[in-house]
Formats: structure tokens, C-alpha cells, sequence
């Protein structure tokens, strides 16, 4: 116990901070936060596989967890990029409980766990985090019948667009001239996986974006040069 990780200042507000949970009642937050298992992970480490043993519900205190599935056929598909404040996974409320996805980290991350007994014990002394519960899964699964419109009815441009508006806010870090660097480093193939297309498709889109001087590139990162115009890009302008 004595060797297990600290939560930095900054970690602890990011999970403190999260809108979902900044929401709990103070002595439910508090007792969560006890129980709190803190691991720092390596860039590109597995967190936990798909298929394992779920005994803890997990939150992202710094960094990017990416939460990535694996088709009967081999194919990886990322689904999407947790950011510092967000719990990921399912509640492990039942012994026999396995996990639904995979979860790598994308870059240096710190990740917080809450085992699935202390989960129970919390359940039981706080009858309203059940609710609570609740309320994350219908907004996680507003989240996905939202993707789903979006592939069936958005092109890939706008698609594309709304990814990165959505990463850029989750991860942008402000320059000079009202340009937003997006600090989360994404090779073409992650953002494919994401849009479900091919990688030459996502290819064409990001050079389009550049020539019409809405995005650049800045030594392996993604710089949004015109926030304004990518809006509308998203929009379907």
C-alpha cells in the first residue's frame, strides 16, 4: 500500500472536476475517493483487455486512455478517447462480469480505480449512487445513438470535423493567433478507426483542411487554425 502512486494536484482536480461527478453529493464523493487506486501507465500500455475479468470501474486522471473493440474478423476499431475527469468501463457489479472493450493509453496516463468491493460497499451506504449510475450509462448511451445518426447521416468531412472540434476541446492547448493545438498524438489510421473509413480517405480530408488553411501540422501534431470555420465545417457548411 505505502508503494501505490499519489494523485498529483492537478490529477485529483481533473477527477474531482469531471461534470458527472461534481455532481454527487459531497459525502458520496468523499467516500469514493478514498477507495481510490491511483496507476501511472506507459504510453501505448494495455490497461485492460477485452474478454478479462472486470474487478475494478476506472476513471482517466490524466493523460488519454483509448478504448479500442476487435472484430470476429481482426479488425481493431477505436471507438473513442477518454479524457482526465471520465470513468470508462462498466460498473463491475457482478462477479462474473468481463470487460466489453479494450483500453491502451495514448501517451502518459493516469488512471484511478475503484475495486469492485469497495464499489459495493458505496452502493450500499449511499442508495443514490445507484441513480447517479444510472444517469452516466443513459448519458453514455445518448453519446452512442448520437455517433451512430452521425455515420448514417453526416459525410466524412463533417464527421471529421466534429471529431476534431471534439478532441480539440478535450485536449486543446491555446497559440498564438487563435490557433488550437490539439495535444493528443493521432496517426491517420486512430482517426480512420474513430470515422470508420480507410486511412486514405482520412488522408485526403486532412490535406483538403490544410489547403483550405483550417488545419496545419506541427511536428506529429494537429493544429486547428481556424476553430471558426472547422464549426462550420462540422455543421455541414
Amino acid at each position: 500500500m505505502g508503494d501505490e502512486p499519489l494523485l498529483m494536484a492537478d490529477e485529483r482536480a481533473a477527477i474531482g472536476g469531471g461534470r458527472w461527478f461534481a455532481a454527487l453529493p459531497p459525502a458520496l464523493r468523499h467516500d469514493i475517493l478514498r477507495v481510490l487506486r491511483v496507476r501511472r501507465h506507459a504510453a501505448g500500455e494495455r490497461i485492460f483487455a477485452q474478454g478479462e475479468a472486470a474487478t475494478a470501474w476506472m476513471a482517466c486522471a490524466a493523460g488519454a486512455v483509448r478504448v479500442s473493440s476487435t472484430t470476429p474478423g481482426g479488425r481493431v476499431l477505436t471507438l473513442t478517447f477518454v479524457r482526465p475527469g471520465r470513468w470508462f468501463g462498466d460498473p463491475p457489479l457482478g462477479a462474473a462480469d468481463v470487460r466489453s472493450h479494450d483500453a491502451w493509453a495514448q501517451g502518459p496516463t493516469t488512471t484511478v480505480s475503484v475495486a469492485r468491493g469497495d464499489l459495493l460497499q458505496v452502493l450500499e451506504r449511499h442508495p443514490a449512487f445507484a441513480l447517479a449510475l444510472v444517469e452516466l450509462q443513459r448519458l453514455r448511451l445518448q453519446q452512442a445513438f448520437g455517433l451512430v445518426e452521425e455515420l448514417a447521416s453526416l459525410g466524412l468531412r463533417a464527421r471529421l470535423a466534429r471529431q476534431l472540434l471534439h478532441l480539440m476541446r478535450g485536449y486543446g492547448e491555446r497559440c498564438r493567433g487563435g490557433e488550437v493545438r490539439i495535444a493528443l498524438r493521432l496517426r491517420q489510421h486512430l482517426l480512420a478507426e474513430l470515422l470508420g473509413c480507410s486511412r486514405q480517405r482520412v488522408n485526403e480530408q486532412l490535406r483538403e483542411l490544410a489547403a483550405d488553411q483550417v488545419i496545419r501540422k506541427e511536428k506529429g501534431w494537429l493544429v486547428v487554425r481556424n476553430p471558426v470555420r472547422l464549426a462550420g465545417f462540422a455543421a455541414g457548411e
